[in-house]
């Protein structure tokens, strides 16, 4: 926990318009849809899923699954690692108050602060919350492998499509996943063997 808070606040600090390796990954981003148009299409539909209505219809649907199934704990811990990491993602924005990449047109359209990535951190927290609470056990391990896959191409497309700093989305990933982890732990200590 220690480790993903020292990271978070270093990543926080020092990405953005100063750091050489951020603006050269949205460089290379903007090469690349000039490039690969259709290719930017797809990575654009693929970016939505990462938006608000496509991650709390997911999370609302696992939570009554679980509920209907009586596993009350399990759905607690999803929503709770969920929405907390909706409501953490927005106050370090508002915290950190970084300005996002500017250097070309967005070909999405983007309303907030840069840092941490909401599009990284919320796919981090749901699909991975979703993996952990929802998926049956002998099938976590396989749901955990495809939620951090998807949750690790969802803030790819952040830089690609240049809305996001590269270190905004690191951000987002350990913010998301730290919060999951503590949703585990609280569900574990109550005993769920089968939460994690």
């Amino acid at each position: 926990m220690l480790v993903a808070s020292g990271l978070l606040l270093l990543l926080g600090w020092s990405g953005g318009a100063g750091q050489a390796y951020d603006v050269a990954a949205i460089r290379a981003g903007a090469e690349w849809r000039l490039m690969h148009p259709r290719a930017t299409g797809a990575v654009i539909l693929y970016t939505h899923l990462g938006s608000a209505v496509a991650l709390l219809s997911m999370t609302a649907a696992g939570a009554i699954f679980l509920w209907w199934k009586r596993e009350r704990a399990r759905a607690a811990a999803l929503l709770g690692a969920v929405l907390g990491t909706r409501i953490g993602v927005e106050l370090l924005k508002l915290l950190v108050d970084r300005s996002r990449p500017s250097l070309d047109a967005h070909p999405v359209a983007v309303f907030s602060q840069s840092f941490p990535s909401g599009h990284a951190g919320n796919g981090m927290a749901t699909f991975l919350a979703l993996a952990l609470f929802v998926a049956p056990e002998r099938w976590r391990r396989p749901a955990v492998a495809m939620a951090l896959v998807a949750a690790l191409a969802m803030g790819v497309t952040r830089p690609l499509l240049g809305v996001h700093w590269p270190s905004d989305v690191a951000g987002g990933w350990t913010f998301g996943a730290t919060v999951v982890a503590l949703a585990a732990w609280w569900l574990r200590s109550r005993g769920n063997r089968s939460a994690a």
